[in-house]
């Protein structure tokens, strides 16, 4: 097992968001802040993956409005977020 840098060469970097999508992100965090109960107040959306992250938690802990505006998010980032796993 490796431990150090040499690990980390074997996961891709991570892909920019698009700053309308870190924007639409970032006000759904604040509407539904009991869905990010974990978050800390200088986290930062930039990637496409913390995206990911914003609709899975609107999805899991929101109601149902929050529910749409995930659904809403997910098919702006569809184009764009391909699993490679």
């Amino acid at each position: 097992m490796i431990d150090g840098p040499e690990a980390l060469r074997d996961f891709p970097a991570p892909t920019p968001a698009p700053p309308e999508l870190i924007e639409r992100a970032r006000t759904l965090v604040r509407q539904h802040s009991e869905c990010f109960w974990f978050w800390h107040p200088d986290a930062r959306i930039r990637h496409l993956e913390d995206v990911r992250l914003v609709i899975e938690h609107l999805r899991e802990y929101g109601d149902r409005r929050a529910w749409r505006e995930a659904q809403e998010l997910h098919r702006c980032l569809s184009p764009l977020y391909r699993k490679t796993y």
